[in-house]
């Protein structure tokens, strides 16, 4: 399995504390927000290394040196950003150790050598609730809910509704893309309305650097267990089957 939906599984497993008088184990660590960066095409990796190593993975944007930037990050997980349309080093790219793919929704179902990696869907904040439910289905391993608007310094009240809309109706692990601006207390929002990780993109080394800061945030800060709701299935049958048993009850009594 890819490193980064493994690490991704771990975020939305329960953790269950133990119970009764001989409960003398410690309890279970309770797992951190995932950090991911998103290293900008035209940004030179060199210098942007040391602060990169601070986030969980780095994604790359789909680019005909997305190998060798692969190959200066020997000790992080990475993963490329496709794009809708296919390009001839999207297999050599995996297999020169992509450990997952951000694929958009209109890219090919079956690009080569992606079978290899973790899926990672991008998904359209207007999607239907129909759609999203059908998210479930498909053949991918988490989802990744891009921004609705223009870049903002802060997150915001929409940004926190369409992401508690996303958590409820997925079974996969949620994934923001967040500004490097985002701090604690929007990081603990984002958790308890079901986001799993965020995504940071980066341009300057002064963006670089707020990687070690949130990595220091994440790390330090506490992420409380959260009873996930999920929407309760309308079955309408049930109650016509159930009218039209009252009915020919009362009939045969009649009777």
């Amino acid at each position: 399995m890819s490193k980064l939906i493994d690490r991704l599984a771990q975020t939305a497993e329960t953790v269950s504390l133990p119970m009764g008088f001989r409960a003398t184990r410690l309890a279970p660590t309770r797992p951190k927000m995932v950090l991911v960066v998103y290293v900008e095409p035209a940004v030179n990796i060199t210098p942007l290394v040391d602060y990169v190593s601070s986030a969980d993975a780095a994604v790359i944007a789909q680019t005909s040196t997305a190998k060798d930037i692969g190959r200066s990050l020997p000790d992080t997980v990475w993963g490329l950003w496709l794009e809708e349309k296919s390009r001839p080093q999207t297999k050599g790219s995996i297999e020169a150790g992509a450990d997952f793919v951000i694929l958009p929704l209109y890219s090919e179902f079956s690009l080569p050598g992606i079978e290899k990696a973790g899926k990672i869907l991008l998904a359209e904040p207007s999607m239907s609730e129909g759609l999203i439910r059908t998210l479930n289905e498909l053949p991918a391993d988490a989802v990744l809910l891009a921004g609705d608007e223009e870049e903002r310094a802060a997150i915001t009240w929409h940004q926190l509704m369409l992401c508690q809309r996303f958590a409820d109706l997925l079974s996969k692990p949620l994934l923001l893309a967040v500004p490097a601006s985002v701090n604690c207390e929007e990081l603990k929002a984002l958790w308890k309305a079901g986001v799993n990780g965020v995504v940071i993109s980066v341009k300057t080394v002064k963006q670089a650097e707020r990687l070690k800061e949130l990595r220091q945030i994440i790390n330090a800060a506490d992420f409380a267990a959260r009873p996930r709701k999920k929407a309760a299935a309308l079955l309408p049958r049930m109650g016509e089957e159930t009218s039209t048993t009252a009915a020919d009850e009362e009939e045969e009594e009649e009777e």
